[in-house]
């Protein structure tokens, strides 16, 4: 893939992740918040350590990340979204949090002003939920190692399998929607498998790789609720692309099947599989 073409993915994500901040984390459901809690626990945060935080939209590892490190820490946060890093500012100044900051850049080589870039530089990089967005993981895995101190960790969290319950309600919205999902995965993506991921970081220079999977459970109060969440992800991108003239038959199809899914109080629930995945620079 070329570097134009690069470019053209990382602005289009930007763009969708632009369209996506106003309502994100903004309708009822607690999702990501609960994902960076967890992120940072997997990544043992202390107290006084410097943190990067990869893709770190509105702030969901950010804040957490910022609580551990206490106000002799630092935690800068990086977004190529303008709009996510502004939320993501607000959080920090919600919190009380002066130790943690946000730069609008290119998390995946880093190529912004204000981000410590020396080898070496930080105790931790985190990236939640993201990784798999970029064109070039790999090359993003080897700059992060070079970032961090001997024993420095990187921790990722990413997507295992889907709630198999929903297959039904993503196989009917499939022939309506003209653009791919926000979360395809190229054939050659190391997020394909627990395996090709490990093997990644093992050639990015990475020691005592290890992952560990966990259920995330959503849960929705209605399908009304559920349509409000998906379009304040990046799960809109697919919605999008349906055109206008389809898409009240498209919301037909997918109301039919979530009606399936519904529970006797009308409230719907997902329980999805989550990997959270440490690697370590030993030296």
């Amino acid at each position: 893939m070329s570097d134009v073409v690069h470019d053209s993915v990382k602005s289009s994500l930007a763009q969708l992740f632009d369209r996506s901040a106003p309502t994100y984390e903004k309708v009822g459901v607690d999702h990501f918040a609960d994902l960076g809690r967890r992120l940072v626990d997997h990544a043992g945060i202390a107290a006084g350590e410097r943190v990067l935080d990869v893709g770190c939209g509105t702030g969901a590892v950010l804040v957490p990340a910022a609580r551990a490190t206490g106000p002799r820490g630092e935690v800068i946060g990086v977004d190529l979204s303008a709009g996510m890093a502004a939320r993501a500012e607000e959080e920090i100044v919600r919190h009380g949090l002066p130790q943690a900051r946000v730069v609008v850049g290119d998390a995946e080589t880093l190529a912004a002003d204000g981000i410590p870039a020396d080898p070496g530089s930080y105790d931790a990089v985190l990236a939640g939920i993201c990784l798999f967005f970029y064109p070039r993981p790999e090359e993003a895995m080897a700059r992060y190692r070079r970032l961090l101190k001997p024993d420095g960790r990187f921790a990722l969290s990413w997507w295992g399998r889907p709630d198999p319950r929903w297959d039904a309600v993503f196989t009917a919205s499939a022939p309506f929607g003209r653009g791919p999902s926000s979360h395809a995965l190229p054939g050659d993506s190391p997020f394909r498998s627990v395996e090709a991921l490990h093997a990644a970081l093992l050639t990015a220079g990475f020691d005592d790789v290890d992952t560990v999977e966990e259920d995330c459970v959503t849960r929705f109060d209605s399908d009304e609720q559920w349509w409000q969440w998906v379009w304040s992800t990046a799960g809109r991108q697919f919605w999008e692309s349906v055109p206008e003239e389809l898409r009240p038959d498209a919301v037909a199809a997918v109301n039919a099947e979530l009606a399936r899914l519904k529970a006797a109080d009308g409230s719907l629930s997902s329980t999805s599989k989550v990997r959270f995945t440490l690697a370590r620079r030993v030296s």
